[in-house]
């Protein structure tokens, strides 16, 4: 059956009459009974008593019809759902590099809410690479993720890079004075590091860093959350490594210093990666893509206090 014969039947049924439901759609009155005696004949039923005037629907031609306007509110709907004007609505699956977790969750995702109310959104935390790969496959409709700087995200999906960040050593400030023992990339690696496990772009710069000293890292605690990974380095548990304005939004944050390491340099790129159609959902985007830009200058600025008190110390 055609969305036009039920739209013909339930304007007859309104009109009670043929003629009258083909002056409203604009139909011949022949036009209008053709498509009723093709509705009838693939539902094997008969919707109205044409022995009476006006015309009186049937058992089954009342049944029918709430059925019939159902369908044509769901149309509706549906089309509404998907046009240029319609406010993004349902669910948006997001995700989110395990280091940018404290970016993306604080004040973006409460400007998100605010401007697209009728969204859900669903945040996933995994790695940078699966998450490219389930943006590709369509298991979600965006990420935030984190390369090394020479990297490029993939030329198949639409990629807006957010911004460059210096990944620093970071420490609970009395593990970073002069007086410090540790004040080599050796003496921290025998201190300890709290790190991310393997499969973190930071570790694995740091691998790097310390193969030419036959070294390899010294792990004392590892955990994705980063929160609770910086909380540990700022109470003096190991050696941490982060960029200062990425984890800015966290508290404990507050209380640990950049150190500088002539022999450890290293800076990522935050890129939102996005489905190839993203459809309705592209203002969404654009929105997170400004409140992830201010997020992140803000948290530069709190990195850069940071470490003047790191210099001053």
């Amino acid at each position: 059956m055609k969305l036009n014969e039920i739209r013909t039947f339930i304007a007859v049924a309104d009109a009670q009459s043929v003629q009258e439901a083909g002056n409203r759609l604009g139909l011949t009155q022949s036009a209008v009974s053709r498509l009723i005696q093709r509705l009838e004949a693939e539902l094997g039923v008969t919707l109205f008593d044409r022995q009476t005037k006006p015309l009186v629907l049937t058992r089954d031609g009342e049944l029918a019809l709430g059925h019939a306007r159902r369908i044509l509110a769901a149309t509706s709907d549906f089309s509404d759902a998907f046009a240029g004007s319609a406010e993004p609505r349902g669910l948006l699956r997001l995700g989110v590099a395990h280091v940018l977790i404290a970016l993306a969750a604080g004040r973006p995702l409460d400007d998100l809410r605010a401007g697209f109310p009728g969204l859900t959104l669903r945040l996933q935390s995994d790695w940078s690479g699966p998450l490219v790969d389930q943006v590709r496959s369509g298991a979600l409709d965006g990420a935030l993720v984190l390369l090394c700087e020479e990297q490029e995200p993939p030329d198949d999906l639409p990629a807006r890079r957010i911004g460059v960040e210096p990944v620093s050593v970071i420490a609970a400030p009395d593990n970073c004075t002069g007086g410090s023992p540790a004040v080599s990339l050796a003496a921290m690696n025998a201190r300890g590091w709290v790190l991310q496990p393997n499969g973190c772009r930071y570790r694995n710069a740091l691998q790097q860093a310390l193969a030419p000293l036959g070294l390899q890292p010294n792990v004392t605690v590892e955990a994705y959350d980063q929160s609770l990974l910086v909380g540990l380095v700022a109470r003096g548990v190991g050696f941490g490594l982060a960029p200062m304005g990425l984890i800015a939004p966290i508290p404990a944050a507050a209380t640990v210093r950049p150190v500088d390491l002539p022999d450890f340099r290293m800076s990522v790129t935050i890129w939102l990666v996005q489905a190839r159609t993203p459809g309705r959902i592209a203002p969404v985007f654009d929105r997170l893509e400004d409140a992830l830009r201010r997020q992140l200058d803000a948290g530069r600025r709190i990195g850069r206090i940071a470490a003047l008190h790191s210099a001053a110390e």
